[in-house]
């Protein structure tokens, strides 16, 4: 059985629309599985932590927004494990790689190596199970460089990331003001 592996890169700013357009792409690669692979899941790996009593309304509400299909996994840290356990030709979201980044950081200390290790990890098993990973992401490099050493260094890895990414990526697409700009890959 052949096995059809994509990989979607999705950034913008703070409240452009991104999250909603990779929700209703990767709801149309999961419809569009399913009509002929029944057992295909539609997970979405949220990397938000449960932090405060504002934080858990907030996710409560976002998970009861979406449709019935998703199935929500909450992992702040190890997105290969989810990776692992998915289904060949599953529709995986992460959302997203910013908060992901500030969890490593302050919660288990990572260094750039082991960040830029961690997403290679993740590409690799998209690849060999054949899933459709979809990640999204915010631009945080459109500014002015900080004077603030540990911004600058989340900056760097943030953009580095970014860069391992797009570069294995088919699509890589941006999103302003709800407006998706494809820059790598067909828009579909």
């Amino acid at each position: 059985m052949e096995t059809i592996t994509m990989i979607t890169f999705i950034s913008g700013g703070a409240r452009s629309g991104k999250s909603s357009f990779a929700e209703n792409m990767a709801l149309t690669i999961f419809k569009k599985a399913r009509k002929t692979k029944a057992y295909v899941q539609l997970l979405y790996i949220a990397t938000a932590k449960r932090s405060d009593h504002e934080m858990v309304q907030r996710i409560d509400r976002h998970q009861n927004e979406r449709a019935k299909y998703w199935k929500t996994i909450e992992e702040p840290h190890f997105i290969s494990k989810v990776l692992l356990k998915a289904n060949s030709e599953d529709v995986i979201l992460i959302d997203c790689l910013t908060v992901w980044l500030s969890n490593m950081m302050f919660d288990l200390d990572f260094n750039v190596k082991q960040f830029i290790e961690a997403v290679d990890e993740w590409l690799r098993i998209v690849r060999h199970k054949g899933l459709s990973l979809i990640i999204v992401s915010n631009d945080l490099n459109e500014g002015l460089p900080q004077s603030n050493l540990l911004v600058n260094d989340y900056i760097f890895i943030l953009e580095s990331l970014h860069k391992r990414i797009v570069n294995e990526a088919d699509y890589a697409v941006e999103v302003i003001t709800g407006i998706p700009t494809y820059w790598k890959g067909e828009k579909r």
